[in-house]
């Protein structure tokens, strides 16, 4: 490496040209822009597939994708509705939030930690407007507990996956 920094020394009479100079300013601008909606969506994205794939065994105000209630049953009896509908909605936003730990980059993971808490909440709200829409019936105190849990979970979960993601980046570096 020091005889690369060496040689880059004694070549430095070697300019790029003008072109080359605006088609990397130009990738640096675009790489260091960030839109937060288009991060935002691509989270809502990640979290309504992940959120779909937990309707298959755990049911979210009695939809499921499978008629599996298992999972359901066994929350609601041995904690109660309350904590169950807090469960649910952990298991369904928590799951995604930090599967999106696994699929953003680095720098769209720090953006949506800017405003981890705004973002949860929205999501999690979003959700229920969905259950709503599709005709599911909402309570208004389960709805309560399920969003609490599930904005708790997916802060926790984020946090999780986004330590994760930089502890993996830091052990790769040399």
């Amino acid at each position: 490496m020091n005889r690369d920094f060496k040689d880059f020394i004694l070549n430095n009479q070697i300019k790029p040209s003008t072109k080359m100079d605006e088609t990397i300013l130009s990738f640096v601008k675009k790489d260091l822009a960030y839109d937060k909606k288009t991060i935002f969506i691509k989270l809502v994205l990640i979290q309504s597939f992940i959120g779909l794939l937990t309707l298959l065994f755990c049911p979210q105000f009695q939809l499921s994708l499978t008629n599996s209630h298992e999972l359901f049953h066994y929350f609601h009896y041995t904690f109660g509705e309350n904590i169950c509908m807090m469960i649910c909605g952990s298991i369904f936003i928590g799951s995604g939030a930090l599967f999106a730990g696994a699929v953003l980059n680095l720098r769209e993971l720090r953006i949506i930690n800017e405003s981890k808490l705004l973002s949860y909440v929205l999501i999690s709200a979003f959700a229920l407007s969905i259950f709503s829409i599709i005709n599911t019936e909402l309570y208004l105190t389960l709805s309560l507990f399920w969003l609490v849990g599930a904005s708790l979970a997916g802060i926790m979960m984020f946090s999780i996956g986004l330590s994760f993601k930089n502890f993996l980046l830091a052990s790769k570096s040399p």
